[in-house]
């Protein structure tokens, strides 16, 4: 009874109940049961109010038989996302700037290309940052940290963090110390003069942690249970660590009959904490080393790696909570822009700019 959606029970302009869900009897009982092509109606006893479940969303909801029984259902399960390494290099994924700005199909191709591939390049966009502002807020709002809005920097220390310097930076995820880590971040090279080198690094999180578990499932496990404390203490008056601590892997929530799947990779090893020394659930210092040691030892595998030269005109966005990237130190003064989105604005407007609204209704209630 709680869930009828009819227009009685849920305000159909806001998406929100209407329906007092403890004003229901708990003893309450269908008076009527009706099968119909649309669905199953019901007829309540206590006041006669009448409930049509479509098939589809009784499919959804039902318990799980560990089989599949409908074509929307299947789809569900097959895996979204392409995984990669090196080999990407011979066609990574990208989408012209024109495209983007031209209308909302633009950003449903992007944020497509962004959720299967974890990464995207925008083609012959305007050496600009305002124009890589305007593209970035194509997604969404610009994430406000102690970095700032949308950045345009140089690299000199003005942030205490080696990103503001000319050193190289191993594959790592930023914003580790957020609860809410950072979703997408974008990097527009505006120039490099007198100097050259700072290639950037893009690894596959997801790839490295499935290859993990193939390898050494414990390894897998321990990062997985092991809460990690990380912190960003390197400016004065800003010390920010997550509200709890978190371990390296986090995952969706766990459905009936299947494995857990991967929802964030949380790793910067030079941002962590101390490891705790007594053993947590069986997850000691000892073994977490050992698992880290392996995960590090995957993460920097040739096979993973795609190394790239940033060009003005060719901004990169990627999801930070699967893609992890990195740098080769470089001489000379090079000028970037770009910023971060949450990931639940990415999220949604990945949703709402390819699938209709009743199939984005569809996907979450």
């Amino acid at each position: 009874r709680d869930n009828c959606r009819c227009v009685t029970c849920v305000n159909q302009d806001t998406m929100q109940r209407a329906l007092d869900t403890f004003s229901i009897p708990t003893d309450i009982l269908p008076q009527e049961v009706i099968t119909l092509k649309e669905g199953i109606q019901v007829k309540w006893s206590n006041d006669g109010h009448m409930s049509l479940y479509p098939w589809d969303w009784i499919l959804r909801h039902r318990k799980k038989a560990g089989i599949p029984i409908s074509k929307e259902e299947k789809q569900m399960q097959v895996d979204p996302y392409k995984y990669w390494g090196t080999e990407i290099e011979s066609n990574p994924p990208s989408v012209h700037y024109d495209e983007i700005m031209a209308d909302e199909k633009g950003v449903g191709a992007w944020t497509a290309k962004i959720r299967e591939y974890g990464f995207c390049y925008v083609d012959e966009c305007p050496i600009s940052p305002e124009k890589t502002q305007e593209l970035l807020e194509r997604i969404a709002f610009i994430r406000q940290t102690h970095y700032g809005g949308f950045y345009d920097f140089t690299s000199d220390l003005t942030m205490k963090d080696t990103a503001y310097t000319t050193l190289a930076l191993p594959a790592h995820t930023d914003t580790t110390y957020f609860t809410d880590p950072a979703g997408l971040q974008m990097f527009h090279l505006l120039s490099h003069t007198d100097g050259e080198g700072g290639a950037s690094l893009l690894v596959d999180g997801f790839n490295a942690a499935r290859t993990l578990l193939k390898e050494s499932r414990s390894a897998y496990e321990i990062l997985a249970k092991t809460p990690i404390p990380w912190h960003a203490s390197g400016n004065e008056g800003i010390t920010i660590t997550p509200a709890k601590k978190f371990p390296v892997f986090s995952f969706q929530d766990l459905q009936e009959d299947r494995l857990p799947k991967l929802l964030q990779v949380r790793w910067n090893n030079d941002d962590r904490g101390v490891v705790g020394l007594r053993e947590d659930y069986g997850m000691g210092a000892e073994k977490w080393y050992r698992a880290a040691r392996k995960w590090n030892e995957i993460l920097k595998r040739p096979a993973m790696e795609y190394w790239a030269q940033l060009m003005p005109g060719r901004p990169l966005i990627f999801d930070n909570w699967r893609v992890l990237h990195g740098r080769s130190a470089f001489r000379g003064k090079r000028r970037m822009c770009g910023g971060y989105i949450n990931h639940d604005d990415y999220v949604s407007r990945w949703r709402n700019t390819n699938f209709t609204r009743d199939e984005v209704l569809s996907q979450i209630l």
